[in-house]
């Protein structure tokens, strides 16, 4: 029952995760193609309002996956003792630590991805997904 109720959590966790990276993505790729787009054609109200949708922010997200404690059971996320309560704090207090101190978010990424997942898996920052930047194409006008 432990393991089921991992294996429940995460996979919710990581659809979710891969549904927000698969939007942004979109965004990033709808603002590169608004500017191949001439811009007498740009002002129309039509592309304007299609061209909303574009987006260029990044975004880095740190996720944190709680660690197995001592004593834990199946009973763990119906656990409110104070005791359990300060366990789960301090453990995710510590990861929080360890993400900072590594700040993932300095790495080279790729652009268009506009999302980045960064996960920290017992006490080890992993490396993001697109941790290499892809050449950006050339503009019309370059």
């Amino acid at each position: 029952m432990h393991r089921q109720k991992e294996i429940q959590y995460s996979s919710r966790a990581i659809a979710h995760i891969a549904r927000q990276q698969q939007i942004h993505r979109l965004r990033h790729i709808i603002a590169e193609l608004t500017k191949r787009i001439p811009e007498s054609e740009r002002k129309s109200e039509l592309v304007r309002e299609m061209a909303s949708y574009g987006c260029l922010t990044r975004m880095h997200a740190v996720r944190l996956l709680a660690p197995r404690l001592a004593g834990e059971d199946h009973t763990k996320d119906i656990d409110f003792s104070r005791q359990g309560i300060r366990k789960r704090w301090e453990a995710g207090l510590a990861d929080a630590r360890r993400a900072l101190g590594a700040a993932p978010w300095e790495a080279d990424v790729d652009p268009i991805e506009g999302f980045y997942l960064h996960e920290l898996k017992d006490g080890i920052m992993d490396e993001p997904a697109n941790p290499a930047p892809m050449p950006r194409p050339k503009m019309a006008a370059e």
